[in-house]
């Protein structure tokens, strides 16, 4: 009786509370600022599965909240097909599954994913929807099903050491791993997972690497590669074959500290995360620097160790911010988001993905 008496007076209360803690909606962060035209937009921040599982203050206070789990040290990231975050966590030796568009949550060890130690970057391919883990401690690429099943650990020349980015090519059938102390880029036939051949070698010349990191492919079936210890990135053609090469260690807009994520947009552009400088700097398709967002900082919008960045295809933009425990997202005003605003679709989600690259 006293139970159900406390349940029926916190019912009451609650309006109350949230009346009084109701919040003035913050300002709209953007970049550049004005007056010059706007091209990025900040949206929100995931720090766990709560983020996006579907509850209310009310249910929460008078039921409880569910179990669920917080990110802890996040590194990769992924978004596939259906809008689904994958989220590379070093600290909890796990890979957590965000699903905003269902608002469900998991994780691949809930899924039955055992023996991983230091995932470092996460992919997924379009036909089966297998999953791609690199373990930077194991030393191994491994494959698993959308069920969690294992497929196979992929088996280059040589055992890897120390793989990091991990990027699938939909298009010409490839999967690209950076083989970080071997200074090179391994490349797998997508559909039978067997070795093809190497990129690189340790270098600064033109197509070598210094400890390369993070991976990612365009629509077009270029290789984007974060090449962290020489200060740019490098791009390649499906063939492996040199294409350009984009930036050099200095403080000048254009140039790195650190680089690590790598993504492109549908328009083309290059993103790249600074671990360095809290910054993404964007670049056209021609290695032209255009502008840079975000800060030093942990507040909404600013990231201090960016790590893993990723674009969907809506052209919505997810950062890592592993100091902060999180994942920012970001949207790119450009030609998707016209088409949004026309289609009268203003929330995040889209309602309907437009599509992946």
């Amino acid at each position: 009786m006293k139970s159900m008496i406390k349940k029926l007076l916190l019912i009451i209360a609650i309006p109350l509370i949230l009346w009084g803690c109701a919040a003035k909606p913050l300002p709209d962060l953007i970049w550049p600022e004005p007056p010059d035209i706007p091209r990025i937009k900040y949206v929100k921040s995931f720090y766990g599965s709560e983020d996006v599982k579907e509850s209310s203050v009310v249910k929460n206070i008078v039921l409880g909240s569910g179990a669920g789990y917080w990110i802890k040290k996040p590194m990769g990231i992924h978004v596939d097909d259906g809008g689904k975050i994958f989220v590379t966590d070093t600290a909890a030796a796990d890979v957590y599954v965000l699903d905003p568009v269902n608002r469900t949550a998991t994780s691949l060890s809930g899924m039955g994913v055992q023996s991983m130690s230091k995932p470092i970057s996460v992919a997924t391919d379009h036909y089966q929807g297998r999953i791609f883990i690199s373990d930077s401690l194991n030393n191994r690429v491994r494959v698993v099903d959308k069920t969690g099943r294992l497929i196979a650990d992929l088996q280059a020349d040589e055992p890897f050491k120390m793989p990091s980015g991990v990027a699938v090519d939909n298009l010409y059938k490839k999967v690209y791993v950076s083989d970080t102390r071997h200074h090179n880029v391994k490349v797998f036939d997508l559909d039978t997972l067997k070795y093809l051949k190497t990129i690189g070698k340790r270098g600064k010349e033109d197509g070598e690497f210094n400890f390369p990191s993070h991976l990612a492919v365009d629509s077009k079936g270029f290789l984007y590669v974060s090449d962290t210890q020489n200060g740019r990135y490098q791009v390649f053609d499906n063939e492996g074959r040199f294409v350009r090469r984009v930036g050099e260690f200095g403080d000048a807009p254009g140039m790195f500290g650190r680089p690590k994520g790598i993504a492109v947009d549908s328009e083309g552009h290059v993103y790249v995360a600074d671990a360095a400088f809290n910054v993404v700097e964007i670049f056209d398709d021609e290695g032209r620097f255009l502008m840079a967002f975000s800060g030093y900082g942990t507040d909404r919008g600013q990231t201090i160790l960016p790590a893993g960045i990723a674009i969907d295809g809506n052209d919505y933009i997810y950062m890592v911010d592993s100091w902060s425990h999180r994942v920012e997202v970001f949207e790119y005003l450009g030609d998707k988001h016209k088409a949004r605003e026309v289609a009268g679709i203003k929330s995040f989600p889209p309602e309907k993905p437009q599509g992946k690259k």
